[in-house]
C-alpha cells in the first residue's frame, strides 16, 4: 500500500505543486505517531504549564538528532511533506529544550534530581561509531557521518527518559499519564518504522543497515517499558499511572 506525496517544483518563474513518488503506509503511520508524540509533550507543557516527568536530557538529545539529520540535508528535500516534517521537528525540539532550560514555570517544574543519566556516555560513542561506520559517498562524507550519527543517537536518546521513569518509581512516586503516553507513542513510531523497512526490503529489495540496526536497538529498549506501561493502564487512576 502506498500513498502519494506532494512537492513544490519551480519551472521558470512559476511555482506549482506536483505529485511525486510514493511512501508506504507503515512509514506514514510511523511519522504520524512521531508527530503525535511531540504534540503530547507540547500539549502537556503549554496547557498544563509544566514539564514534570520529562527528561530534559532526552529532549536535548532529540534536538541534536534532528539538527544533525535535517539541517545539512534540508535543501535536498523535493517533497513538501518532508520539508514540513523537518521544519516541525527541528523547531519544536529546540523550543521544548528552550522552555525547560530557560523559562518559568517550566524550568521550575523540571526535576533535575531525577534526570541523572550522563549523556556524554551516549553522545561520544555514537559520534565515534558514526566516524568509523557510515555510508561512503563521494563529496558527502561529512553529511553522511552526521546522518549516521543522528541514527545512532536516536536509538539511545530515550535512555535518559526511561532512566528518569525508573528513578521515579524507585522513589515511590508515580508516572504522569501524559509522560507514559509520550514514551509509548515514541515506541510505536519505531515499531512502524521497522515494519516500513521490512516492507521496503520485500517490495523494493532495499535494506539500510544503519536505519534497521538502530531502529531495532531502540525498539528493544522500549520493550520493558511497554510491559510496565500496559500493566499500569489496567490500574489507571486519574492522578497518574499507578506503576509502583
Amino acid at each position: 500500500a502506498t500513498v502519494s506525496v506532494l512537492y513544490w517544483s519551480s519551472k521558470g518563474d512559476s511555482l506549482k505543486m506536483e505529485l511525486i513518488g510514493h511512501t508506504n503506509i507503515f512509514r506514514l503511520l510511523g511519522d504520524i505517531l512521531h508527530l503525535i508524540s511531540v504534540l503530547i509533550v507540547l500539549q502537556k507543557m503549554l496547557r498544563m504549564r509544566s514539564c514534570t516527568g520529562l527528561s530534559l536530557k532526552s529532549q536535548f538529545l532529540y534536538a541534536i538528532v534532528f539538527a544533525t539529520r535535517y539541517i545539512p540535508s534540508f535543501h535536498w528535500s523535493s517533497s513538501l511533506y518532508l520539508h514540513v516534517m523537518k521544519f516541525f521537528f527541528l523547531t519544536t525540539s529546540w523550543y521544548i529544550v528552550y522552555l525547560m532550560r530557560n523559562r518559568l514555570p517550566w524550568k521550575a517544574s523540571y526535576d533535575e534530581k531525577l534526570d541523572t543519566f550522563k549523556i556524554r556516555f551516549l553522545i561520544l560513542p555514537c559520534a565515534l561509531l558514526a566516524f568509523m561506520f557510515h555510508y561512503d559517498r563521494p563529496h558527502q562524507q561529512v553529511v553522511e557521518m552526521l546522518w549516521t550519527f543522528s541514527q545512532y543517537l536516536e536509538a539511545v536518546a530515550i535512555i535518559p527518559q526511561l532512566n528518569m521513569l525508573t528513578t521515579t518509581l524507585e522513589s515511590g512516586r508515580k508516572w504522569e499519564l501524559l509522560t507514559g503516553h509520550y514514551v509509548a507513542t515514541l515506541g510505536l513510531y519505531r515499531i512502524f518504522y521497522i515494519m516500513n523497512w521490512i516492507y521496503r526490503y520485500f517490495s523494493e529489495y532495499r535494506w539500510n543497515w544503519v536505519d534497521s540496526t538502530s531502529g531495532i536497538i531502540q525498539t528493544l529498549l522500549f520493550s520493558e517499558f511497554f510491559l510496565t506501561y500496559f500493566r499500569g493502564l489496567r490500574e489507571f487512576r486519574k492522578e497518574g499511572l499507578p506503576l509502583n
